[in-house]
């Protein structure tokens, strides 16, 4: 199963209009986890799985969280300024836990990361507009969920993977 993240693009439609085309026939679930800035009713979404409102998104059609239901487990997205990831993750992990959550993405900070704390994926797949962490690239992640392990990559915004950014957890 694998999964594409992507999060705080801040108006770039042609990027991620361009990130949809290259991945969604190599994918099964894409997620945008808020700031997009279009429009909610955007045909864009179309394409993608599941979305969510982001402090930037405007527009009161977006949800603030929702939960999807996989064949690996229920992913919660959440874009995270209502729960305080500036501040750390605790807020937003009892969030996805209450959801029972096995994956929760989220964005805000445009700092990636991945962490797997008690059989939970916690990810910011970083900013496809500007990153605010140690890695300069505009970024989204692809998260490919095994039996055994998950893994998740890295890719700059021209679909190239960033070889440095990949992570392997046991499940």
């Amino acid at each position: 199963m694998k999964f594409l993240v992507m999060s705080d693009n801040h108006g770039r439609y042609l990027k991620v209009q361009e990130v949809i085309d290259t991945w969604r026939d190599k994918v099964d679930y894409i997620f945008h986890t808020g700031d997009s800035e279009f429009p909610s009713e955007d045909v864009i979404w179309d394409q993608v799985d599941g979305v969510v409102t982001g402090n930037m998104d405007f527009d009161r059609g977006y949800r603030q969280q929702m939960v999807k239901n996989t064949p690996v487990g229920n992913v919660y997205l959440s874009h995270g300024h209502l729960t305080g990831v500036n501040r750390g993750y605790k807020e937003i992990f009892e969030a996805g836990k209450k959801e029972n959550a096995n994956f929760i993405f989220h964005g805000h900070t445009h700092r990636l990361y991945a962490e797997y704390v008690d059989r939970i994926l916690l990810l910011n797949p970083g900013s496809l507009n500007q990153s605010r962490g140690e890695h300069p690239e505009r970024t989204f992640a692809i998260v490919e969920v095994g039996d055994e392990q998950i893994e998740v990559q890295y890719y700059n915004d021209e679909n190239q993977p960033l070889e440095q950014l990949h992570f392997t957890f046991k499940r």
